[in-house]
């Protein structure tokens, strides 16, 4: 055949190349030729892209470790040195830091994706083409595809694993990354200056303040936060959940009402004093003039018994000592904290005309946090409110304790107390039998003490709402 007279090397390269073509496809070039070999250049390739993913990832988990610090990390970490002192001015910063995540992230993903799709995309594309697609369509696939799983690498190892890292060592993460990323942000300070700038405007613009970094906690966030944390044992989660209930709270709330005060005259001798005080229970008294509303100062019992020992003639006032006034509006923790300081361990409690409206210790503003104290001498009993049926109440438990102990919701008057809320819903005395009921319970009275109720009874009954039912007759 003609075909096969051909000498020229020239006229057989032509040949070979006619007869690698495939029938219906004159343009297809031989697969030797088009489909470059796994090569280093390809892996090296493949290992540029996933740095590029990486270096986004560092950004990002230093992004969410700034902003996931507290108030209390960043300042134990500005304590912690230079470097934690650069790290503290940086979580101080959001302008800086976000700015400069942002860069970062950007860049890198951007760098990724282009250098992926431009240089790996080609050596896949041999493969379609061995698979039945043309050259164009092999490489339209070849970087969708690669787009795809660089976007997957993007997320899960630039985007979500280290922030979920970030977010379970935030501190850790900030100390040990944050000052490249400031390291970053001082390279890149001209372009940050830009796109703070233009951010703060469009901030302002929006109705939101440039210069405020978040939302104060809530009262109820607090709350969740320690009754969430695993780490707290039972006991100091009530403590603090006690303590953060006392925020509102009043004086009026916890003292000993005006009708319960044990005082004594200041015009009473040591020794007439001494015989008073032996059978009672109290280590202080309050010494009055001439009625409760005017108290001079109160006594210890030590003090009382050493005089009386000495010359039990002497009056009483000789061994007076100051006591503390506060307004029954007065805020428990406050109160405390300035009992406290001054080392009072008594105070009066004053209503708005200036009158006595009971007495308040100091130890009646501890067990408000950590619950009762209970000693050898204390004799009188105060029954517990059940969370169930057939639970007594002291008529003097405050309102909010009652509501924590039985789950019943009270609405909100005028009254402290639980006997005081029954007075007001009966709109007179109460006589024993009084029944009121309230939020799915009835609470009777069972007990009194001449005009005040010393003692309730609590069941849940099958109706809600509120409603008196007097006793009979």
């Amino acid at each position: 055949m003609p075909l096969f007279l051909c000498d020229d090397a020239s006229s057989l390269e032509g040949l070979r190349l006619r007869q690698s073509r495939r029938p219906g496809d004159p343009g297809r070039v031989p697969s030797r030729e088009r489909g470059p070999p796994v090569n280093g250049d390809l892996l090296l390739n493949i290992v540029l892209v996933v740095v590029f993913v990486l270096i986004g990832g560092v950004f990002a988990a230093t992004e969410m470790a700034l902003v996931t610090l507290r108030e209390s990390q960043v300042n134990a970490l500005a304590l912690r040195g230079k470097r934690g002192e650069k790290v503290a001015a940086l979580a101080r910063n959001p302008n800086t830091f976000l700015s400069a995540v942002q860069i970062g992230v950007t860049v890198a993903g951007f760098a990724s994706a282009a250098y992926g799709a431009s240089s790996i995309a080609p050596s896949l594309a041999p493969l379609l083409v061995s698979w039945g697609l043309s050259d164009a369509a092999a490489m339209t696939v070849a970087t969708i595809v690669l787009t795809l799983i660089i976007a997957y690498l993007s997320l899960v190892l630039g985007e979500l694993v280290p922030k979920r890292l970030a977010i379970q060592r935030n501190a850790a993460f900030a100390y040990g990354v944050a000052p490249v990323l400031n390291g970053f942000a001082k390279l890149m300070r001209p372009v940050i200056w830009l796109l703070s700038l233009s951010t703060n405007l469009l901030v302002r613009l929006l109705g939101g303040d440039p210069n405020k970094t978040g939302e104060e906690l809530s009262d109820e966030e607090l709350r969740d936060i320690v009754s969430s944390h695993e780490g707290l044992p039972e006991d100091e989660r009530r403590i603090l959940d006690d303590v953060l209930s006392l925020r509102d709270r009043q004086l009026s709330e916890v003292m000993r009402p005006r009708p319960e005060v044990v005082s004594l005259p200041g015009g009473e001798t040591v020794g007439a004093a001494a015989a008073l005080v032996r059978d009672l229970p109290y280590s202080r008294y309050p010494i009055i003039d001439q009625t409760i509303d005017d108290v001079a100062g109160f006594v210890h019992v030590r003090d009382v018994l050493d005089a009386a020992g000495t010359d039990d003639t002497q009056s009483l006032q000789s061994i007076v000592r100051p006591i503390r006034y506060f307004p029954s509006t007065a805020r428990l923790l406050p109160t405390l904290t300035s009992m406290r300081a001054e080392g009072s361990q008594i105070a009066v409690v004053v209503d708005e005309y200036g009158g006595t409206d009971g007495i308040v210790t100091l130890e009646d503003l501890v067990e408000e946090v950590v619950g009762e104290i209970v000693d050898e001498y204390d004799t009188e009993a105060m029954p517990h409110p059940l969370a169930g049926d057939g639970g007594p109440v002291d008529g003097r438990l405050n309102l909010q304790d009652f509501e924590e102990a039985t789950g019943i919701s009270i609405p909100r008057g005028t009254s402290d107390t639980v006997a005081g809320f029954v007075i007001e819903q009966l709109g007179r005395l109460a006589r024993v039998g009084d029944r009121i009921e309230v939020d799915g319970a009835t609470i009777e009275v069972t007990r009194l003490d001449r005009r005040r109720i010393a003692e309730l009874h609590v069941a849940r009954a099958s109706t809600e709402g509120t409603a008196a039912v007097p006793a009979d007759g």
